[in-house]
C-alpha cells in the first residue's frame, strides 16, 4: 500500500514538473536586453498592452506576460540595435525619417509573424535617434 502511494505521488510530481518545466525554460528574449525591455501583448498593433521591465529583469518578466505579440528594447548605441537585425539575418526593406527618428524596417524568416507596412511584410524594426536606438519585433509601438 505504501509503495503504491509513493509511486502515485512520484508520478504526480513528475507530471507536474513536465507541465511547469516548459514554462520556466521557455524561449529566451528575442533581443539582447538593453536599458529597458518592453513586451507587447494582446495585439500586434499600437493597441497592444505594454509591459516594461528593466533590462536585467526582462527574462524573468517574460515568464509572466501572456499572449505576447512582440518585444522591443533600447540601447544607448545604435550599433547594438543593428547587431540584433544582423543576428536574425534580416533583410532591409525600406527606411523613413520623421521627427528626428530614422526608421529601418526589416524582414527575417527566423522571426515569427509579420505585419503589413507599406506593402511589405515587416517583422523587425530599428528606430534611431541621435546616437541611441531601439529594436522591436514586429514593430516598436509607443514612442521612441
Amino acid at each position: 500500500m505504501l509503495k503504491k502511494c509513493l509511486k502515485t505521488a512520484l508520478l504526480f510530481f513528475l507530471c507536474l514538473a513536465l507541465l511547469i518545466l516548459p514554462q520556466l525554460l521557455g524561449e529566451g528574449l528575442l533581443f539582447d536586453a538593453g536599458e529597458t525591455y518592453i513586451f507587447y501583448s494582446g495585439s500586434a498593433s499600437s493597441g497592444a498592452q505594454i509591459t516594461v521591465a528593466e533590462g536585467s529583469a526582462a527574462a524573468q518578466t517574460k515568464l509572466f506576460v501572456r499572449s505576447r505579440t512582440g518585444e522591443s528594447t533600447s540601447y544607448p548605441q545604435a550599433e547594438r540595435a543593428f547587431a540584433q537585425a544582423e543576428k536574425y539575418g534580416a533583410e532591409l526593406l525600406f527606411t523613413e525619417s520623421a521627427g528626428g527618428v530614422t526608421n529601418y524596417y526589416y524582414y527575417s524568416a527566423r522571426l515569427g509573424g509579420a505585419v503589413m507596412l507599406g506593402g511589405y511584410a515587416v517583422n523587425l524594426h530599428v528606430a534611431v535617434r541621435g546616437q541611441g536606438a531601439a529594436v522591436g519585433s514586429p514593430l516598436i509601438f509607443g514612442g521612441y
